[in-house]
């Protein structure tokens, strides 16, 4: 009887055991180390070292440095050899078993004495272990756990591509993306977008974001002194937990709650019928099993010309008619602009209110659509309109294109298509595609911006001008931010586009919904290293710039850009499929290509 209780005993202490370990996995205070990068190694390891002992002192689970943290070939004056590396690594490996503590950091290093310098990432686990080792852009690493928490790594640029930066997320569940960044990291330059990269990466999978990034004394290509900096811990729905701009050789340590860490839009993006084969092959990919390779892709080829793009910021009434007459009166407006194409919000038709969009028959919607195209085969321009529209006998979020000639060239059915109480999702990536005057398009609508893969595997195939139309109001300035941020995130595919969003409709007699305007129309131009080109009203060299921009009042904006026959972002331009290809698994290169063929693919309902 006494060994029956023992039994008893044990098996509830081990219940309570495993409880444990839950609660604990659902916390992890995380160190992040902001640095200057020294000219010597020897002085960049005592960092290090110093640094990994105070985020002991804290309790930490997990430190994270920059990426070169340890050794920046391009600023020493050591001339330390790949030896010398190596013998660094192994002190911070042991440093790590040591203090009992995960240590993520950068270096310089070199696959062999005479090779080129390359940046290098490791993680070590709190025994010492090697949980990464990877050379930037070449290796795609796999999540790892810390404290039960499911992490992945990112070094700086490699943040752009979905294979770093989505994919282990999506399919490998993972919590905490760390980015080790080099440059601008945070602050991308421009302080009052502080953080775009990594705000609405947080929204769209779900999970925390954490950069760490050097500051830099010297004056950046933009006239900044000091640049870098930027360091920051974003939870799962966007805002910062804690940050840090300019500050040199500091350290925040912070305790994160990964129950926040939801993934939910992560889930909805994997299971999704057209891009999950694209997910599921990039998770073979990833734990390196063999994939049969993608159909081989031309991407579109585009006329090269002037293309005048009218964004008509308008104010969305309860009644349709209004609606339509104020949509026919910006169309005649934007033609006496010259414009080639105007772009009207998502909804413009009914506005925003569930009960309207209900209420709005389909004979309505076809009579607007046939008086919208009517005038715009009069002003001779194209169109693009949001309504709610029947396909395959659901209700659909839909964007109408409409062409010079009065009629429907595409209609496309939002696929991120969160309202579930009044819309069904799209099942076309096909019936994004159009074309204004011989340029290659998409466009997109509202929540669409968090799928940011529908954007890249566009570009890859040959997107060059991209139309994001939304209905968007703000509860704060800071929410504002963040929703710039993410448009201006989707649209970095394109070469120029435009953003249009509803304006605020709280002077009209009968307002739909509250909306925040701010429409752009943007471009991508200029880039690293490179100052700010001309007519460009605000200048984001990583991402797309804005050429013209709207407050929240009714207007319409426009600008003019010169079109290329090639996206530089294509399959057959782009450097890093270059890099795919000459991976040790090069079925990265199949990856994409198979996804930029899915953006022409549509769903039988």
């Amino acid at each position: 009887m006494i060994t029956v209780r023992k039994s008893l005993v044990s098996a509830a202490l081990l219940v309570v055991g495993v409880f444990a370990i839950t609660a604990q996995a659902q916390k992890l205070k995380v160190a992040v180390v902001q640095t200057v990068v020294e000219n010597r190694l020897v002085d960049n390891l005592a960092k290090i070292e110093r640094f990994i002992d105070k985020a002991k002192e804290h309790g930490c689970q997990l430190t994270v440095f920059p990426e070169n943290a340890l050794y920046w070939a391009d600023s020493s004056i050591d001339n330390a050899t790949k030896g010398d590396i190596d013998r660094a690594v192994e002190r911070i490996r042991n440093h790590a078993d040591r203090a009992d503590i995960c240590v993520v950091f950068g270096t310089s290093h070199k696959p062999s004495d005479d090779a080129e310098w390359r940046n290098k990432g490791f993680v070590f686990d709190s025994d010492g272990k090697t949980l990464i080792s990877c050379w930037k852009t070449r290796d795609v690493p796999q999540s790892f756990e810390v404290n039960g928490v499911v992490c992945n790594l990112v070094i700086c640029s490699d943040r752009t591509f979905l294979e770093y930066s989505d994919l282990p997320s999506i399919v490998q569940g993972s919590q905490v993306i760390i980015d080790i960044s080099g440059g601008h990291g945070g602050d991308d330059g421009r302080p009052d977008l502080r953080w775009i990269r990594y705000r609405p990466w947080a929204t769209r999978i779900g999970a925390y974001t954490i950069v760490s990034n050097p500051v830099h004394d010297d004056t950046d290509f933009m006239g900044n002194c000091p640049w870098g900096g930027g360091s920051a811990i974003v939870r799962p729905d966007g805002s910062i937990q804690t940050s840090r701009t300019h500050e040199k050789d500091v350290m925040f340590a912070e305790e994160i709650d990964t129950t926040q860490a939801t993934r939910v839009l992560a889930d909805r993006r994997r299971s999704h019928p057209i891009f999950g084969p694209f997910w599921e092959m990039g998770k073979r990919l990833l734990v390196g099993s063999t994939t049969e390779p993608a159909a081989s892709i031309t991407p579109y080829s585009s006329a090269q010309r002037n293309i005048k793009i009218a964004a008509a910021q308008m104010a969305c009434s309860r009644n349709i008619e209004d609606n339509i007459g104020t949509i026919i009166n910006y169309i005649g407006e934007a033609a006496e602009e010259e414009a080639d194409i105007v772009v009207f919000p998502e909804l413009a038709v009914t506005g925003y209110l569930k009960d309207d969009i209900l209420a709005a028959s389909q004979p309505a919607m076809d009579q607007a659509l046939t008086r919208i195209g009517d005038q715009a085969k009069a002003k001779g321009i194209y169109v693009v309109v949001g309504m709610p529209y029947d396909v395959a006998g659901a209700r659909r979020n839909c964007a109408l294109v409409i062409g010079d000639d009065g009629q429907v060239k595409t209609r496309y059915a939002q696929i991120a298509a969160n309202r579930r109480d009044v819309f069904a999702p799209g099942l076309s990536a096909r019936a994004m595609w159009f074309t204004v005057k011989g340029v290659h398009a998409i466009v997109t609508i509202g929540d669409d911006a968090d799928w940011v893969e529908i954007a890249d595997l566009a570009a890859n195939r040959g997107m060059y001008l991209h139309f994001h139309i939304s209905y968007q109001s703000d509860a704060s300035a800071d929410e504002a931010v963040v929703r710039k941020q993410r448009n201006l995130l989707m649209l970095r595919y394109a070469k120029y586009g435009a953003v249009v969003n509803a304006a605020d409709p709280s002077d009209l007699p009968n307002p739909s919904s509250a909306a925040g305007g701010a429409s752009m129309i943007v471009s991508r131009q200029g880039g690293h290293e490179q100052p700010a080109p001309a007519g460009i009203e605000y200048y984001l060299p990583y991402q797309t710039s804005i050429v013209k921009s709207a407050a929240a009042a009714e207007t319409i904006v426009c600008a003019t850009r010169r079109t290329a026959r090639r996206n530089d972002l294509d399959l057959d331009r782009h450097f890093r499929n270059r890099n795919r290809r000459s991976r040790p698994q090069p079925g990265w290169y199949d990856w994409i290509t198979l996804g930029a063929g899915l953006t022409t693919e549509e769903i039988e309902p």
